[in-house]
């Protein structure tokens, strides 16, 4: 959201809905913007739990005056506002910021300083990050005694956040990325799922292969056992034969001894 200054009247601001979400002056932001921002907060709500974050949200500095804040497209807090389901942040009665971003649609709003001043000087925010993916431009800002000094990129220009432990960086398709300590892209909560899911989908497979497998087996040690006692019957009937034929050979041999005694006497 572009603002720093509008026309609102100026009050006691002991209300917080006296501090607006300024929903009505958002300026529309185009498909990239949207995905962009979107994976931002996302993958470093997966990353940092322990943190709260929100995107395109107004951020107030002044008590009493709903004239002057900022909307950076990710927000970083050590904790949630204290309010049930905030519109905003106040500076004074919220948990500290920890780290901005802005996510630029025109390259000249990284020649604008009115944002950069407001997030050093009045919300003090320790980081701020500005990008500008179609020209590949990224700076990161880090507060050091009270003024922002730029962070130097290493070599593959990806920067390094002190606040959030992770590297800001664009792949290879020019999408802003957040990495890991050892350089793996942060999925989305979205991304997270859709691997868990496809996890869960080759475990189930695997289950499946091997339950197949099992009932192969089972049938191939059925056939065997089928195959054995086939064959155990066989070797009995083979056995019963063999005793049937000696006994016939012992009767034949009896009775042509008797009948030799017979022809004999």
């Amino acid at each position: 959201m572009d603002a720093i200054t509008r026309a609102r009247p100026v009050g006691s601001g002991d209300d917080r809905d006296f501090y607006h979400s300024h929903e009505e002056e958002s300026v529309p932001q185009g498909y990239d913007h949207f995905f962009q921002t979107r994976y931002l907060v996302s993958a470093l709500r997966v990353r940092r739990p322990d943190l709260w974050m929100v995107g395109d949200f107004c951020c107030y500095w002044e008590r009493g005056n709903n004239r002057r804040w900022v909307a950076p497209d990710a927000v970083v807090a050590t904790g949630p506002p204290v309010a049930e389901r905030p519109k905003s942040w106040l500076m004074w009665e919220d948990p500290p910021l920890l780290f901005v971003a802005e996510i630029a649609s025109d390259p000249a709003e990284g020649r604008d300083r009115t944002k950069l001043e407001a997030y050093e000087q009045h919300l003090q925010v320790p980081e701020y990050l500005y990008a500008y993916p179609p020209s590949g431009e990224l700076k990161l800002w880090r507060q050091v005694n009270g003024r922002y000094q730029p962070v130097t990129p290493r070599e593959d220009g990806r920067l390094w956040s002190a606040e959030l432990e992770v590297w800001f960086g664009y792949d290879e398709e020019g999408f802003l990325r957040a990495y890991d300590p050892d350089g793996k892209p942060l999925p989305t909560h979205e991304e997270l799922e859709e691997r868990r899911e496809a996890e869960a989908q080759r475990a189930e497979a695997e289950a499946q292969r091997a339950e197949a497998e099992a009932q192969r087996a089972e049938a191939e040690a059925q056939r065997a056992e089928a195959e054995a006692q086939r064959a155990e019957a066989a070797t009995l009937r083979a056995d019963e034969e063999a005793r049937l034929r000696a006994e016939a050979e012992r009767q034949l041999e009896e009775l042509r001894a008797e009948l030799a005694r017979l022809r004999g006497s």
